[in-house]
């Protein structure tokens, strides 16, 4: 069943992406859906499952440009009924699922999982992307207000080593990348290991990584979005390089 979801996915969003970059890269705050367009029947979509941080109301990212946080609970985006609950929903449940009956220290997952849990990832970061153009740039954290600067998609100001356009292409790619079918080849792109930690952790920078840590399924995650590795040993050094960092 879960197959049969995903192919309509990527067919969805095959069908729909030019108009969904276009529509959002024209007006940021556009109600559409994230995955096909619709403009009917929108629900709110969470750009990180409630699932994963336990409906925790108190748990939040902070923009780095803005230093404002935001709590994941609120944090949505608009996706008609069909996309949110019928495609999205049965990811969402099977990834769910799978990391609450998965003990990576005895049985490793399988690379057919491990290519579902990458698709997981890569719609976050999209979702995330996504987020970023939709938000305006508010008042930065005990710093002035700059009214000319207002308007501008968060994602813009996140990114000024790149150009506008290079942020908007990223995006692009980042809704393309959900097409892709056959992912065998970034299995070594992701790292899967057991953690003791109890707290959730999170954190992302867009097209190039993602960190997820589930303390209720034992589980923790990171992902090279655009990057290829030889072996899984070397994607894990490289990956506990930046935990050490970032956590």
């Amino acid at each position: 069943m879960i197959d049969k979801r995903l192919v309509e996915l990527r067919k969805r969003v095959r069908s729909s992406r030019k108009i969904v970059v276009d529509t959002i890269l024209e007006d940021h705050s556009a109600s559409i859906c994230i995955v096909c367009g619709a403009t009917d029947d929108l629900t709110k979509e969470h750009v990180v499952p409630k699932w994963a941080f336990d409906n925790n109301q108190k748990k939040f990212f902070v923009t780095a440009i803005n230093g404002i946080g935001q709590s994941y609970s609120k944090t949505t985006l608009p996706a008609c009924e069909e996309c949110n609950g019928h495609l999205l929903g049965s990811l969402e449940r099977y990834i769910e699922q799978l990391f609450r009956h998965s003990d990576v220290t005895q049985t490793p997952l399988s690379d057919s999982d491990k290519q579902k849990v990458i698709l997981w990832l890569e719609l976050i970061d999209y979702k995330f992307q996504a987020l970023d153009l939709r938000r305006k740039l508010k008042k930065p954290k005990d710093g002035p207000y700059i009214k000319f600067l207002a308007d501008y998609p968060v994602g813009v100001m996140q990114r000024l080593d790149l150009s506008p356009s290079k942020v908007f292409s990223m995006f692009r790619n980042s809704l393309k990348r959900l097409e892709i079918a056959d992912k065998s080849k970034r299995l070594n792109s992701l790292v899967v290991f057991s953690t003791s930690n109890e707290n959730y952790h999170f954190f992302h920078q867009a097209n190039e990584y993602i960190f997820v840590e589930l303390p209720q399924c034992k589980i923790a995650l990171f992902y090279y979005i655009n990057k290829n590795f030889i072996d899984e040993r070397s994607a894990y050094e490289s990956a506990m390089n930046i935990i050490k960092k970032v956590y």
